[in-house]
């Protein structure tokens, strides 16, 4: 009987102390921010090559550079980390180019998806055509939820408008607005081609 009342006892404590540190939020006390467990991950692009290049974690080099292993290039690219990407709290400025401006999108190849699209438009004429035109709606609908499905496990990456350098395992990366041609067109210094491998 004595360990279920010492057990009550203990879990009571610790709800009177989760309560106190409510009141006290609430009444205006400082509250730690929370740490994001995983760091976040930064992969650059070679202006010359288009080579993607993975950057140290942030938490164990704040700046350096990397390059590139074409060798006729060898291209360096230079980066410095902020204090917010340190510490895993977000992405407040671009390691590589200093700029501001970042959208966030799937973390998916796009001409991947286009070929799923296409495939799924494919079979369903195909199915309309062997088993009767009744077949397509059902097909395109397949596709669609497995479309919606994928879409929802694949992770979201930030992308610099400058640079195009990727920051995966972003704290709040649904924070960020998705990409707006006008600040592309206003932002963009150097133009890369991505291939998104995770």
């Amino acid at each position: 009987m004595a360990g279920p009342k010492r057990r009550f006892f203990l879990e009571g404590e610790e709800g009177e102390a989760r309560g106190n540190r409510r009141r006290a939020t609430a009444k205006g006390g400082a509250r730690r921010p929370l740490r994001y467990p995983h760091p976040v991950r930064i992969a650059v692009y070679c202006s010359d090559c288009m080579e993607r290049i993975e950057l140290p974690p942030p938490s164990t080099l704040a700046a350096g550079e990397v390059s590139c292993s074409s060798p006729s290039k060898k291209s360096s690219i230079a980066f410095s980390h902020s204090d917010a990407v340190r510490r895993a709290e977000g992405v407040d400025r671009c390691s590589r180019c200093s700029s501001t401006a970042f959208y966030v999108q799937k973390d998916f190849d796009q001409r991947l998806g286009c070929a799923i699209l296409a495939l799924g438009a494919a079979l369903a004429l195909l199915a309309a055509w062997r088993f009767g035109g009744i077949w397509l709606v059902p097909v395109l609908l397949a596709f669609a939820a497995f479309d919606f499905v994928l879409a929802r496990r694949v992770p979201p990456v930030v992308i610099c408008y400058r640079c195009d350098t990727e920051y995966r395992d972003v704290p709040d990366a649904g924070g960020y607005k998705a990409y707006d041609p006008h600040i592309a067109e206003r932002d963009a210094e150097v133009r890369t081609v991505r291939a998104m491998n995770p």
